[in-house]
């Protein structure tokens, strides 16, 4: 809601106000579960794509929501997680 709300506000200024919600990727956080490699196999069997997120996958999205390409899009909450989101609708979960 605070990225609608952003966008919303700040759209006549023109600033574009975007969120990106992303997935199982290397970093600290999921550090406990991608450690152990059978964990690690158990959440990328969950994404869609099959793997735990790479930086590059992250940075296109920057990279896009940052360039002209990017231009017209505010509001959106971009899912940047190998389809997880979607499979997990898809399950009823």
């Amino acid at each position: 809601m605070l990225t609608r709300h952003l966008a919303h506000q700040l759209a006549g200024d023109p600033i574009t106000v975007n969120a990106l919600a992303p997935g199982p990727f290397d970093s600290k956080m999921m550090a406990f579960v991608l450690d152990d490699p059978d964990s690690r196999a158990a959440v990328a069997d969950r994404i869609p794509l099959g793997r735990i997120g790479e930086p590059d996958d992250m940075a296109g999205a920057v990279i896009y929501l940052s360039s002209r390409a990017g231009r017209y899009v505010t509001g959106a909450v971009i899912p940047v997680d190998g389809g997880a989101t979607y499979a997990r609708a898809a399950d009823g979960r």
